[in-house]
Protein backbone atom coordinates (compact mmCIF):
# COMPACT_ATOMS: atom_id res chain seq x y z
CA UNK A 1 0.00 0.00 0.00
CA UNK A 2 1.61 3.16 -1.08
CA UNK A 3 0.97 6.03 1.28
CA UNK A 4 3.90 8.37 0.82
CA UNK A 5 1.71 11.24 -0.51
CA UNK A 6 -0.74 10.95 2.87
CA UNK A 7 1.04 13.27 4.94
CA UNK A 8 1.43 16.33 2.39
CA UNK A 9 -1.77 18.46 1.84
CA UNK A 10 -4.35 18.07 -0.51
CA UNK A 11 -5.77 21.28 -0.74
CA UNK A 12 -4.09 22.67 -4.30
CA UNK A 13 -4.81 19.42 -5.98
CA UNK A 14 -7.81 17.92 -5.18
CA UNK A 15 -11.22 18.54 -6.94
CA UNK A 16 -12.38 21.78 -5.40
CA UNK A 17 -16.20 20.10 -5.11
CA UNK A 18 -14.14 18.82 -1.69
CA UNK A 19 -14.23 21.80 -0.59
CA UNK A 20 -18.07 22.83 -0.69
CA UNK A 21 -18.21 23.41 2.81
CA UNK A 22 -15.32 22.63 5.87
CA UNK A 23 -16.25 19.26 7.45
CA UNK A 24 -14.18 18.09 10.58
CA UNK A 25 -12.32 14.75 10.91
CA UNK A 26 -12.17 14.17 7.33
CA UNK A 27 -10.33 11.43 5.08
CA UNK A 28 -8.57 12.98 2.79
CA UNK A 29 -8.86 12.63 -0.62
CA UNK A 30 -5.17 11.80 -1.48
CA UNK A 31 -5.77 8.74 0.61
CA UNK A 32 -9.47 7.86 -0.37
CA UNK A 33 -8.49 8.09 -4.23
CA UNK A 34 -5.90 5.18 -3.91
CA UNK A 35 -7.75 3.26 -1.85
CA UNK A 36 -10.77 3.19 -4.03
CA UNK A 37 -8.11 2.47 -6.64
CA UNK A 38 -6.97 -0.42 -5.49
CA UNK A 39 -9.30 -2.60 -3.97
CA UNK A 40 -12.14 -2.10 -6.08
CA UNK A 41 -13.12 -2.02 -9.86
CA UNK A 42 -14.24 0.40 -12.51
CA UNK A 43 -18.16 -0.78 -12.39
CA UNK A 44 -18.16 -2.05 -8.94
CA UNK A 45 -21.14 -0.39 -7.02
CA UNK A 46 -19.09 0.95 -3.83
CA UNK A 47 -20.87 1.30 -0.33
CA UNK A 48 -19.92 3.96 2.31
CA UNK A 49 -22.13 3.87 5.04
CA UNK A 50 -20.47 6.03 7.16
CA UNK A 51 -20.14 8.76 4.40
CA UNK A 52 -19.15 12.30 6.46
CA UNK A 53 -18.89 14.83 3.64
CA UNK A 54 -19.00 11.90 1.29
CA UNK A 55 -15.01 12.00 0.18
CA UNK A 56 -14.79 8.35 -0.68
CA UNK A 57 -18.31 8.12 -2.44
CA UNK A 58 -16.88 11.27 -4.31
CA UNK A 59 -13.63 9.66 -5.75
CA UNK A 60 -15.42 6.14 -5.80
CA UNK A 61 -18.36 8.11 -8.39
CA UNK A 62 -14.79 9.88 -9.70
CA UNK A 63 -13.10 6.64 -10.71
CA UNK A 64 -15.99 5.35 -12.39
CA UNK A 65 -17.82 3.46 -10.02
CA UNK A 66 -21.37 3.02 -8.86
CA UNK A 67 -21.99 4.65 -5.17
CA UNK A 68 -24.36 4.17 -2.21
CA UNK A 69 -23.50 6.92 0.35
CA UNK A 70 -25.60 7.04 3.96
CA UNK A 71 -24.63 9.06 7.01
CA UNK A 72 -27.36 10.16 9.38
CA UNK A 73 -26.47 14.07 10.06
CA UNK A 74 -28.66 16.51 7.94
CA UNK A 75 -25.29 18.43 7.42
CA UNK A 76 -22.99 15.34 6.25
CA UNK A 77 -25.80 14.40 3.85
CA UNK A 78 -26.40 17.44 2.11
CA UNK A 79 -22.68 17.91 1.23
CA UNK A 80 -22.30 13.94 0.32
CA UNK A 81 -25.62 15.08 -1.89
CA UNK A 82 -24.19 17.99 -3.48
CA UNK A 83 -20.80 16.18 -5.17
CA UNK A 84 -22.73 13.09 -5.83
CA UNK A 85 -25.55 15.25 -7.51
CA UNK A 86 -23.44 18.55 -8.91
CA UNK A 87 -24.09 20.68 -11.65
CA UNK A 88 -22.85 19.83 -15.27
CA UNK A 89 -20.88 23.26 -15.77
CA UNK A 90 -20.09 26.13 -14.02
CA UNK A 91 -22.63 27.58 -16.62
CA UNK A 92 -25.57 25.78 -15.83
CA UNK A 93 -24.77 26.57 -11.38
CA UNK A 94 -24.68 30.44 -12.51
CA UNK A 95 -27.90 30.04 -14.44
CA UNK A 96 -29.55 28.69 -11.66
CA UNK A 97 -28.47 30.72 -9.11
CA UNK A 98 -29.84 33.61 -10.96
CA UNK A 99 -33.18 31.88 -11.17
CA UNK A 100 -33.05 31.25 -7.48
CA UNK A 101 -31.53 34.73 -6.45
CA UNK A 102 -35.28 36.49 -8.12
CA UNK A 103 -37.15 33.96 -5.34
CA UNK A 104 -35.31 34.69 -2.65
CA UNK A 105 -35.48 38.85 -3.42
CA UNK A 106 -39.21 38.23 -3.92
CA UNK A 107 -39.40 36.73 -0.35
CA UNK A 108 -37.59 39.66 1.05
CA UNK A 109 -40.06 41.83 -0.54
CA UNK A 110 -42.75 40.23 1.45
CA UNK A 111 -41.48 40.93 4.72
CA UNK A 112 -38.90 37.77 5.01
CA UNK A 113 -38.28 36.17 8.38
CA UNK A 114 -39.29 37.38 12.09
CA UNK A 115 -35.87 37.57 13.60
CA UNK A 116 -37.50 37.08 17.10
CA UNK A 117 -38.42 33.72 16.31
CA UNK A 118 -34.49 32.67 15.96
CA UNK A 119 -31.94 31.72 18.95
CA UNK A 120 -30.24 34.59 20.61
CA UNK A 121 -27.01 32.27 20.26
CA UNK A 122 -27.48 32.25 16.06
CA UNK A 123 -28.29 35.60 16.19
CA UNK A 124 -25.30 36.51 17.86
CA UNK A 125 -23.26 35.63 14.26
CA UNK A 126 -24.91 37.20 12.29
CA UNK A 127 -25.97 41.25 11.37
CA UNK A 128 -29.43 40.89 11.34
CA UNK A 129 -30.19 42.08 7.39
CA UNK A 130 -27.45 39.16 6.71
CA UNK A 131 -29.38 36.60 8.63
CA UNK A 132 -32.64 37.30 7.54
CA UNK A 133 -31.15 37.02 3.71
CA UNK A 134 -29.69 34.00 4.93
CA UNK A 135 -32.62 32.32 6.28
CA UNK A 136 -34.54 33.44 2.78
CA UNK A 137 -31.63 31.53 1.15
CA UNK A 138 -31.91 28.29 2.88
CA UNK A 139 -35.93 28.33 2.39
CA UNK A 140 -35.89 28.92 -0.96
CA UNK A 141 -32.88 26.15 -1.81
CA UNK A 142 -34.22 23.35 0.44
CA UNK A 143 -37.77 24.07 -0.73
CA UNK A 144 -36.42 23.75 -4.52
CA UNK A 145 -33.81 20.95 -3.55
CA UNK A 146 -30.82 22.83 -4.42
CA UNK A 147 -28.27 20.87 -2.84
CA UNK A 148 -25.19 21.72 -4.04
CA UNK A 149 -26.09 25.71 -3.58
CA UNK A 150 -27.31 24.97 -0.41
CA UNK A 151 -23.75 23.13 0.33
CA UNK A 152 -22.06 26.36 -0.78
CA UNK A 153 -24.20 28.76 1.52
CA UNK A 154 -23.09 26.21 4.66
CA UNK A 155 -19.32 26.90 3.32
CA UNK A 156 -19.79 30.58 3.51
CA UNK A 157 -21.79 30.48 6.70
CA UNK A 158 -19.12 31.73 9.50
CA UNK A 159 -15.59 32.84 9.23
CA UNK A 160 -13.62 36.11 10.16
CA UNK A 161 -12.78 37.27 5.77
CA UNK A 162 -14.94 39.23 3.76
CA UNK A 163 -16.21 36.91 2.00
CA UNK A 164 -18.11 34.83 4.28
CA UNK A 165 -21.32 35.86 6.55
CA UNK A 166 -20.91 36.12 9.98
CA UNK A 167 -18.97 38.48 12.31
CA UNK A 168 -15.44 36.91 12.85
CA UNK A 169 -15.60 33.21 14.00
CA UNK A 170 -13.59 30.17 13.94
CA UNK A 171 -14.28 28.30 9.73
CA UNK A 172 -14.37 24.81 11.36
CA UNK A 173 -16.47 25.18 14.60
CA UNK A 174 -18.15 27.58 15.48
CA UNK A 175 -16.80 29.87 17.79
CA UNK A 176 -17.09 33.83 17.74
CA UNK A 177 -13.66 34.79 17.85
CA UNK A 178 -14.91 39.08 19.15
CA UNK A 179 -11.81 39.71 21.60
CA UNK A 180 -9.46 38.79 18.79
CA UNK A 181 -11.75 40.96 16.28
CA UNK A 182 -13.01 43.84 18.33
CA UNK A 183 -15.73 45.68 16.94
CA UNK A 184 -13.74 49.01 17.36
CA UNK A 185 -10.60 48.02 15.46
CA UNK A 186 -12.35 46.04 12.99
CA UNK A 187 -16.06 47.72 11.99
CA UNK A 188 -15.93 46.34 8.52
CA UNK A 189 -15.93 42.78 10.07
CA UNK A 190 -19.29 43.67 11.52
CA UNK A 191 -21.11 45.04 8.42
CA UNK A 192 -24.03 43.66 6.71
CA UNK A 193 -23.07 40.99 4.14
CA UNK A 194 -25.21 40.85 1.58
CA UNK A 195 -25.66 36.76 0.51
CA UNK A 196 -26.00 36.81 -3.18
CA UNK A 197 -22.42 38.10 -4.81
CA UNK A 198 -20.78 36.02 -1.77
CA UNK A 199 -22.35 32.47 -3.01
CA UNK A 200 -21.73 33.66 -6.40
CA UNK A 201 -18.42 33.80 -5.44
CA UNK A 202 -18.40 30.23 -3.58
CA UNK A 203 -19.92 28.75 -6.97
CA UNK A 204 -17.34 29.80 -8.90
CA UNK A 205 -14.43 28.40 -6.30
CA UNK A 206 -16.02 25.13 -6.66
CA UNK A 207 -15.76 24.91 -10.10
CA UNK A 208 -12.63 26.10 -10.26
CA UNK A 209 -11.16 22.24 -10.19
CA UNK A 210 -13.17 19.94 -11.50
CA UNK A 211 -12.46 16.13 -13.13
CA UNK A 212 -14.50 14.20 -15.72
CA UNK A 213 -17.22 12.61 -14.29
CA UNK A 214 -19.78 10.30 -15.83
CA UNK A 215 -23.42 11.23 -14.62
CA UNK A 216 -25.03 7.60 -16.16
CA UNK A 217 -23.19 6.33 -12.92
CA UNK A 218 -25.55 5.08 -10.13
CA UNK A 219 -25.48 7.53 -7.07
CA UNK A 220 -27.68 6.87 -4.08
CA UNK A 221 -27.30 9.27 -1.19
CA UNK A 222 -29.02 7.72 2.34
CA UNK A 223 -29.46 9.13 5.94
CA UNK A 224 -30.81 5.77 7.78
CA UNK A 225 -28.91 3.88 10.95
CA UNK A 226 -25.83 1.97 8.96
CA UNK A 227 -26.62 -1.40 10.58
CA UNK A 228 -30.24 -1.63 9.26
CA UNK A 229 -29.53 -1.22 5.25
CA UNK A 230 -30.02 -4.05 3.13
CA UNK A 231 -29.53 -4.19 -0.61
CA UNK A 232 -31.39 -6.48 -2.54
CA UNK A 233 -28.28 -6.64 -5.12
CA UNK A 234 -25.15 -6.56 -2.84
CA UNK A 235 -22.31 -4.32 -3.27
CA UNK A 236 -18.58 -5.19 -4.73
CA UNK A 237 -16.84 -3.12 -1.70
CA UNK A 238 -17.35 -1.31 1.46
CA UNK A 239 -14.80 1.63 1.79
CA UNK A 240 -15.54 4.03 4.51
CA UNK A 241 -14.80 5.65 7.98
CA UNK A 242 -16.90 4.77 11.22
CA UNK A 243 -17.71 7.43 13.38
CA UNK A 244 -14.61 8.58 15.85
CA UNK A 245 -16.75 7.84 19.47
CA UNK A 246 -16.92 11.27 21.00
CA UNK A 247 -13.28 12.35 19.66
CA UNK A 248 -14.82 14.69 17.61
CA UNK A 249 -18.16 15.82 18.59
CA UNK A 250 -19.96 16.33 14.52
CA UNK A 251 -23.50 17.67 15.73
CA UNK A 252 -21.74 20.31 18.62
CA UNK A 253 -19.04 21.28 16.29
CA UNK A 254 -21.32 21.87 13.14
CA UNK A 255 -24.17 23.21 15.31
CA UNK A 256 -24.49 26.48 13.52
CA UNK A 257 -24.96 24.60 9.97
CA UNK A 258 -27.23 21.83 11.54
CA UNK A 259 -29.65 24.89 13.09
CA UNK A 260 -29.82 26.26 9.35
CA UNK A 261 -30.45 22.75 8.20
CA UNK A 262 -33.67 22.77 10.39
CA UNK A 263 -31.60 20.28 13.42
CA UNK A 264 -32.47 22.10 16.80
CA UNK A 265 -30.75 19.59 18.68
CA UNK A 266 -27.58 19.26 18.04
CA UNK A 267 -26.73 16.91 21.48
CA UNK A 268 -29.18 14.12 20.74
CA UNK A 269 -27.87 13.78 17.23
CA UNK A 270 -24.20 13.54 18.55
CA UNK A 271 -25.12 10.43 20.74
CA UNK A 272 -26.19 8.75 17.36
CA UNK A 273 -23.44 10.00 15.33
CA UNK A 274 -20.83 9.91 17.77
CA UNK A 275 -21.52 6.84 20.13
CA UNK A 276 -19.47 6.22 23.38
CA UNK A 277 -17.25 2.87 22.83
CA UNK A 278 -19.13 0.00 24.13
CA UNK A 279 -22.38 1.71 21.74
CA UNK A 280 -19.39 1.75 18.68
CA UNK A 281 -18.41 -1.48 19.17
CA UNK A 282 -22.09 -2.95 19.00
CA UNK A 283 -22.81 -0.92 16.12
CA UNK A 284 -19.66 -2.70 14.13
CA UNK A 285 -20.80 -6.07 15.52
CA UNK A 286 -24.33 -5.26 14.10
CA UNK A 287 -22.90 -3.88 10.73
CA UNK A 288 -20.46 -6.50 9.87
CA UNK A 289 -23.19 -8.97 10.39
CA UNK A 290 -25.21 -7.32 7.70
CA UNK A 291 -22.01 -6.17 5.52
CA UNK A 292 -21.51 -9.54 5.08
CA UNK A 293 -24.87 -10.53 3.44
CA UNK A 294 -24.52 -7.61 1.50
CA UNK A 295 -21.06 -7.73 0.26
CA UNK A 296 -20.24 -9.88 -2.65
CA UNK A 297 -17.93 -12.93 -1.64
CA UNK A 298 -14.17 -12.22 -1.11
CA UNK A 299 -14.93 -8.24 -1.77
CA UNK A 300 -13.09 -5.89 0.39
CA UNK A 301 -14.25 -3.64 3.57
CA UNK A 302 -11.93 -1.30 4.33
CA UNK A 303 -12.43 0.88 7.60
CA UNK A 304 -10.12 4.19 8.01
CA UNK A 305 -10.30 3.59 11.83
CA UNK A 306 -8.82 6.19 14.90
CA UNK A 307 -6.29 5.05 16.97
CA UNK A 308 -7.73 5.11 20.22
CA UNK A 309 -11.48 4.20 21.93
CA UNK A 310 -14.01 7.03 23.58
CA UNK A 311 -12.93 9.70 25.78
CA UNK A 312 -13.41 6.87 28.44
CA UNK A 313 -10.68 4.12 26.89
CA UNK A 314 -7.63 3.38 25.76
CA UNK A 315 -7.78 0.30 23.96
CA UNK A 316 -6.53 -0.16 20.82
CA UNK A 317 -9.98 0.48 18.56
CA UNK A 318 -8.50 -0.86 15.35
CA UNK A 319 -7.59 -4.52 17.02
CA UNK A 320 -11.38 -4.72 18.94
CA UNK A 321 -12.86 -3.49 15.34
CA UNK A 322 -10.87 -6.40 13.19
CA UNK A 323 -11.15 -8.76 15.76
CA UNK A 324 -15.53 -8.15 15.78
CA UNK A 325 -14.91 -8.96 11.67
CA UNK A 326 -12.37 -11.55 11.66
CA UNK A 327 -13.70 -13.69 15.13
CA UNK A 328 -17.60 -13.23 14.75
CA UNK A 329 -18.57 -12.42 10.98
CA UNK A 330 -16.44 -14.29 8.64
CA UNK A 331 -13.97 -11.95 7.62
CA UNK A 332 -10.22 -12.35 6.77
CA UNK A 333 -7.87 -9.34 7.99
CA UNK A 334 -6.06 -8.18 4.68
CA UNK A 335 -3.27 -5.85 5.41
CA UNK A 336 -3.32 -2.77 8.24
CA UNK A 337 -1.45 0.43 7.87
CA UNK A 338 -1.35 2.86 10.57
CA UNK A 339 -0.67 6.37 9.77
CA UNK A 340 0.04 9.23 12.03
CA UNK A 341 -2.32 12.26 11.48
CA UNK A 342 0.17 15.47 11.92
CA UNK A 343 -0.58 17.64 14.61
CA UNK A 344 -1.03 20.52 11.67
CA UNK A 345 -3.96 18.58 10.29
CA UNK A 346 -5.78 18.59 13.16
CA UNK A 347 -8.38 21.00 14.09
CA UNK A 348 -7.92 20.98 18.26
CA UNK A 349 -4.13 20.60 18.02
CA UNK A 350 -2.03 19.93 20.63
CA UNK A 351 -5.21 18.21 22.40
CA UNK A 352 -5.23 14.32 23.28
CA UNK A 353 -7.28 12.53 20.76
CA UNK A 354 -6.13 10.57 17.71
CA UNK A 355 -2.98 10.86 16.75
CA UNK A 356 -2.86 8.21 13.91
CA UNK A 357 -5.64 6.47 12.05
CA UNK A 358 -5.38 2.58 10.94
CA UNK A 359 -6.42 1.05 7.45
CA UNK A 360 -7.71 -2.05 7.87
CA UNK A 361 -8.42 -4.29 4.67
CA UNK A 362 -10.77 -6.54 5.27
CA UNK A 363 -11.95 -9.14 2.82
CA UNK A 364 -15.19 -11.01 3.11
CA UNK A 365 -15.00 -15.05 3.24
CA UNK A 366 -17.76 -16.34 2.52
CA UNK A 367 -18.42 -18.31 -0.51
CA UNK A 368 -21.83 -17.15 -1.26
CA UNK A 369 -24.63 -14.89 0.64
CA UNK A 370 -27.95 -14.63 1.08
CA UNK A 371 -29.92 -12.23 -0.80
CA UNK A 372 -32.08 -9.80 0.80
CA UNK A 373 -35.78 -9.71 0.35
Amino acid sequence: MDASNWSASAWQSESTFHQLSPYIGKTKSSMAAPLVAQYTQQGDTVFDPFSGCGTFAFEAWRAGRHVIANDLSPYASLVTRAKLFPYRTLKAAQRDLEAMTTLVVQQMQCGGHDLRKVPTWVREFFHSETLRETLCWVQVLRERRRWFLLACLMGILHHQRPGFLSFPSSHTVPYLRLKKFPRSKYPKLYQYRPVADRLRAKVERAFRRVPALDFELERKCLSRSAEKLAFANGVDAIVTSPPYMRQLDYGRDNRLRLWFLGCDDWHALDTMISPKEKSFLALMDQCFRRWRMDLKPKGHCVLVVGDACSREGYDNLPERVSHIATQGHGFTLVSSYTDQIPNKRRVRRGLVGNTSETILVLRNAAVSRKRHA
